[in-house]
This record gives C-alpha cells, structure tokens and sequence, in this order.
C-alpha cells in the first residue's frame, strides 16, 4: 500500500510541475503578445502606452526577470517620447539590471539609455552606454543590424559635441556594416542611404564640401527611384546648403527652384520654408542682401506658422540681410516675436551667440549704458565657451605641442651649459670632447643612414608586393580571357554541331518526304485529311468558346473594341482567351501558333493598346465586361 500511495504521490507532483510550467508558459505568452499590442501604437500614442505598460507590470509583478526587464525597456521608450528623461532613465537602468547580459534585449536597453542620457545633454554617460552596448553586441551576437543602429547613435553623440571627425569614421564604418553581407534587414539600401546623407552631413560640417556634394548627389537618384519625395527633398535643401558653402550659387538656385513645387505638392510647409530659405543664403553669401529679405520672409512666415524649431536658423541671417538694408522697424518685429523668444531659451550656444551679436545691432539704443555692458559681457562668455566647446581637441593638440616645445627648448639650454662648461675646462680635454662629439655625430649619421636604409627597403619591399599583385592580376585577366575564349570556342563548336544536325535532318526529311509522296500518297493524303479535320475540330472549338464567353460577358468584346479600336480580330480572341484564364500552351493551340509566340503576340497587344506593365493590361482585361 505505501508503493502505491508513493507511486500515486510521484504521479500527481509530476502532473502539478507540468501543470505549473504550462501555467507559467501561458502567462509569459499573453505578457508578450500584450507588449507586442503596446508596441504596435507606441509612437502613435505614448500616453496610453506608458499607462498601459505600467499596468500590465503592476499585474506581472510575480513574471520572470526577461519578461520585466523587456516591459522596463518599453517604457523607458515611451518616457522618452514624453521627454520624461529622468523617468525614462530610471526604466532604461532597471530594464538593464533585470536583463542577462546575454540577452540581446539588453542591449537595445543601452541604447535607449544613450538615447535619453544624449536627450538630456549628458553626452559621458551617453558615450559609456553606447559603447557598452557596442563591445556587448560584438562580444556575444555580433548582430550587423544593431550594430550599424548604434554606430548612427555613437556618431550623432560626435555631432552634438562638434567632433565630426569621429563623427564621419562611425558613418563610414556603420556604410560598411550595411553594405555586408552578413547584413540582413531588408531594408539594408535605406539604411544605407539614410547613413550616406548623415556621412554628407558630417562631411560639411568639417568644410569638406566637395566630398559632402558627391555624397549627397549618389543619394538623390536613389530616393527618388524608391519615390520617397520626403527624404528626396530633404537632401536637396542639404545639398543646395553645401553648394552655397562651395560657392556655387546658380546650382544651389536651380536645385531649390527645382524642389520647391515638389514640397508644395507633398503639402510640406518645413522643407518648403527650408528650401526658400536656401535662396535667401544664396543670395546673401553674393551680397544681395534686397534681393534676400523677401525669401527670408517668406521662410520665417511658414516657420512661425509651423512653430518650427529652426526658425533661428532663419532669424540670423534675416537680421543680418535688414541690418545690410536699413530694415530697423521690421527687425524689431523679429527680436520681439513670441515664437523667437521661446526658441531662444531652447537654442545651442552656437546660436545664441551668432543671435546676439546681430540682434545688439538694433537694440542698441533702448539700452543703458549698464545693459549695454552687460549684453556685451554675455557675448564674451559665450564666445568663450564656444570656442571650447568647438575646438577642444585643437587645444589638447596645442598643449601638446606646446609641452613638446618646452622640452626641445629645455634640452637646448642644457646643451648650451654643457658647452660652456666644456669651454671652461682645460685646452687638453677639448680635444677629448672633439673626439666624442666627432664620433656622436658619426654615430648618428650611421643611425639616420641605417634608418634610411630601412625606409628604402620597405619601399622596395612595398613596389615587389604590388609588381607581384600587378602580376597576379595580370595572370588572373590572361587566365579569364582565355577561359572565355575556350568559352566561346566552345560554344561556336556547339552551334556548328547544331548546324550541321539540322541540316543532316532537314536532307533527310526531304528524302523521307520524297518517299511518302512517291510510295504512300494515299496514306499521307489520307493523314493530311485527319490533320485537317482535327484543325476544322480545333478552329469549332474556338468558335464554341467564344460564344459560350460572349453569353456570360455579352459586352466584353465591344467595350473592348470600342476602348482600343486598333485591336485586331485576333487580337480580341487573344484577349478573350486571356479573360478566361486559359493556359499558354492552350491559346498558342486554339490559335494555331507557335507557344513562344504568345509572348510576342502579347506584346504587340500592350504597345497597341499603349500600355506598359502587365499590371495595367490584367486590370484592363478583368475589368471589361
């Protein structure tokens, strides 16, 4: 009895754990698919999302650590879009705690975490987690898409700290990463291009202009072969901007002019006032400051009504354009503007200060003496500060070089107070210090002739290797060339064969013809018969089709006809036969043609009928009758 009731103890503690993992597999499932439905509105409806994802955690309180660190890992996002960057912080750093360093989830929490530490201005913390994020992807999942996503985020971290050097090289590596082919997104070519016009972008910010130019040219015909109008326009105002910077005023004229209609037709008042904005930069780097002022009023117009949060970008040469003009009265209009005066509580120190020292221009009379000073105290701080934000590493190279120079100039006193002192000791040991300095300087020559000597040999060494790789090269071009020659040779013994077999057949048809005309003409007459009635039979079949076709679709024909009058008998046959979805094989036999040329007939049908893609004629044809 005690066997039994253990057996039956085992039996019933294996069903519960069963039970148990069923339960708890069930429970993660539904947590998962209740994620995947917040993710889905997220972006459209991060309000609801963040009440949503914190309910469903109140209520998941008991769920694996995965599960929770995933539901962190959203609602640091959706406290992001909020701009509740402190909350979203917290949520990212708690996603990241309750994440297994070897699940890849853990990794996009890093991300997100950079996000918001960049959002936020802290750019340390934002580099640390980036990076982190980096070295864990390429330690553990080496993941081509998430790599080439963070790399954009490292690299717009660089651009907001104005060091667009590192800034480009993350783009060109991020370029590299998408152009893999271990590269799997499918959307690979817009990422590509999305990076190719934030590499342009870094390339201007360098003032390299002609490298940014080209960028953004190879772009360009790509959005607009995808038709993404948006991102095509996009690139065009940033690629008439760094035509205006390489002084090329009539082509950054003309592409505007030529995207302006574009943007007024996607009903896209930003890109259309960044656009006309860039004919009034065009205008102003040549000095035509009249000729600017309307498009910058036109722009500054369309960005007060959009509450554009670049209309600074227009109020500073705007201002510049009417201090060149005399426009007093309507520049204090722009100074007192309410929407100006929000943006520059938001605005960079680069802006505020290029601001400032326009917009003192025309405030300098309702000023005191004592504001005046003041005003001119806050330029001066902020000239300092962007001057170190700007050039931080040109001053650590400096210090560099500076502390460099302080050690040749050290060593160079110390060389001349050991002359002294040499010239102070007696004559004898003059002649000893010769002899040293002799056999230094000999020392030296034989270092700098041996180092020369090594130079040489590397070079020579690097000719060899590219003589051998020039070598090689050739001897694979020789080996290509002939393999395609035997290719051909090939292929032309292959045709004569062909030739010669079908003219061997074709002698021997005519002399079997002969026979059977000669010998068993009443037995080909009698076939030719068969063949013709089996035709006639074929042709009553057509014919049985069509009317059958022309009692269901009674006014297919004559719509047709009366669509495209050009169409011939047989081109309406053909088209009824299409309508009924009969096979290729089968219209080819019904009309008594060959069954590759249904495709020309086809053809020859389109170009009648003006079409292009056989898309247009399916939805013709099925939509007759």
């Amino acid at each position: 009895m005690n066997l039994k009731k253990t057996i039956y103890f085992f039996i019933f503690f294996n069903l519960m754990v069963i039970n148990t993992k069923v339960i708890a597999q069930t429970a993660a499932k539904k947590i998962n698919e209740s994620i995947s439905k917040i993710e889905s509105y997220l972006y459209q409806n991060p309000s609801a999302g963040k009440i949503d994802l914190l309910s469903l955690l109140e209520k998941n309180q008991t769920a694996s650590d995965s599960i929770k660190g995933y539901l962190y890992m959203n609602l640091a996002t959706s406290f992001g879009i909020l701009n509740q960057l402190d909350s979203g912080l917290w949520a990212a750093n708690n996603s990241i705690s309750l994440l297994a360093v070897k699940n890849i989830k853990r990794a996009s929490a890093l991300r997100t975490k950079a996000i918001l530490y960049r959002l936020k201005g802290e750019y340390e913390p934002a580099t640390a987690a980036i990076k982190e994020c980096l070295q864990l992807n390429d330690s553990l999942w080496k993941n081509q898409t998430l790599k080439a996503i963070a790399l954009q985020e490292y690299a717009s971290l660089c651009n907001d700290q104005n060091n667009f050097y590192l800034a480009t090289k993350l783009y060109l590596q991020a370029l590299d990463v998408v152009n893999s082919t271990d590269y799997k997104d499918i959307k690979g070519n817009f990422n590509a291009m999305k990076i190719q016009v934030n590499l342009a972008e870094a390339y201007a910010s360098t003032g390299n202009f002609s490298f940014a130019i080209l960028t953004f040219q190879k772009v360009m015909p790509k959005l607009d072969s995808l038709k993404d109008y948006d991102g095509y326009v996009r690139t065009g105002y940033q690629l008439a901007e760094s035509y205006i910077q390489n002084k090329q005023y009539k082509t950054a004229d003309s592409l505007a002019e030529k995207l302006l209609p574009l943007s007024r037709q996607l009903k896209n008042e930003e890109l259309e006032s960044y656009l006309i904005l860039k004919l009034g930069l065009s205008r102003s780097a040549r000095f035509k400051y009249l000729e600017a002022i309307p498009y910058y009023r036109e722009a500054f117009e369309l960005m007060r009504k959009n509450n554009s949060a670049f209309i600074l970008d227009c109020v500073v040469p705007y201002l510049t354009a009417l201090k060149n003009t005399g426009g007093n009265s309507e520049a204090l209009q722009i100074l007192n503007n309410d929407i100006v005066l929000s943006m520059l509580k938001l605005a960079n120190k680069d802006m505020l200060l290029n601001y400032k020292k326009i917009a003192i221009q025309f405030t300098w009379n309702q000023l005191s003496p004592f504001q005046i000073y003041e005003y001119f105290q806050d330029i001066l701080l902020l000239s300092d500060s962007v001057k170190i934000e700007g050039q931080k590493q040109m001053a650590l190279e400096l210090q560099a070089k500076y502390q460099f120079e302080e050690q040749e100039k050290n060593k160079k006193l110390l060389m001349r107070e050991n002359e002294l002192l040499r010239k102070s000791e007696d004559y004898k040991h003059k002649q000893i210090y010769l002899i040293l300095i002799i056999a230094s300087l000999m020392i030296a020559t034989i270092i700098l002739l041996s180092v020369r000597i090594r130079q040489r040999s590397r070079i020579q060494a690097q000719e060899l290797e590219v003589q051998k790789r020039e070598i090689q090269l050739q001897k694979q071009q020789t080996e290509w060339a002939i393999q395609e020659k035997n290719y051909r040779d090939h292929l032309l013994e292959q045709q004569k064969i062909v030739m010669v077999q079908t003219l061997s057949d074709a002698e021997e048809l005519k002399i079997k013809l002969k026979q059977l005309v000669e010998e068993q003409a009443h037995d080909r007459r009698k076939e030719l018969i068969e063949q013709f009635e089996k035709a006639k039979e074929n042709k009553m079949g057509l014919d049985k089709l069509l009317v059958q076709f022309n009692n269901i679709h009674p006014s297919f024909i004559s719509s047709l006809y009366n669509a495209y009058p050009i169409l011939s008998q047989s081109d309406l046959q053909f088209c009824v036969l299409y309508r009924m979805n009969i096979s290729t094989k089968d219209i080819a036999s019904l009309l008594h043609i060959e069954y590759r040329s249904i495709y020309t007939k086809k053809y020859r049908i389109l170009e009648k009928m003006q079409l292009g893609k056989e898309d247009d004629f399916d939805k013709i044809i099925f939509n007759q009758g």
